[in-house]
């Protein structure tokens, strides 16, 4: 298994360096090889796309959307990404969405944010401090 670092996603995304591009394809084309995509490395990208390129959300989580239909990819918890994928394609954050599902996953019986948006999307599971 080979573990992708952010820059690998977003040459793939941006298609911005055609030579890194090219590497990347190459990379991701091997026969027989298992790529694994941590929850961070996507946090990240999404920061560099929607920083850097101004993707929208939507445009973000259509393209991961598509990540997960690669059949040689592996994700961290990929029903909890597809989860945070619905939010981030309604406006939620994904780092946030990610964050809740963990909490939810590991037993937390609740979430203190001071982050409004959180305590609205997740009523009676994020609350004030």
């Amino acid at each position: 298994m080979i573990s992708l670092d952010t820059n690998i996603l977003v040459r793939f995304f941006a298609k911005d360096d055609e030579l890194q591009l090219r590497k990347v394809h190459g990379l991701l084309g091997r026969k027989d090889t298992t790529f694994f995509v941590c929850d961070l490395v996507l946090v990240e990208t999404q920061w560099v796309l929607r920083s850097i390129y101004e993707w929208t959300c939507a445009e973000i989580a259509d393209a991961f959307s598509r990540l997960t239909s690669i059949h040689n990819l592996e994700f961290e918890n990929e029903a909890r990404l597809r989860v945070a994928l619905n939010a981030l394609q309604e406006g939620a954050d994904l780092a946030d969405e990610l964050i809740i599902k963990t909490s939810r996953e590991r037993g937390a019986e609740s979430f203190a944010t001071f982050d409004k948006g959180i305590i609205r999307r997740h009523k009676g599971f994020a609350v004030l401090p």
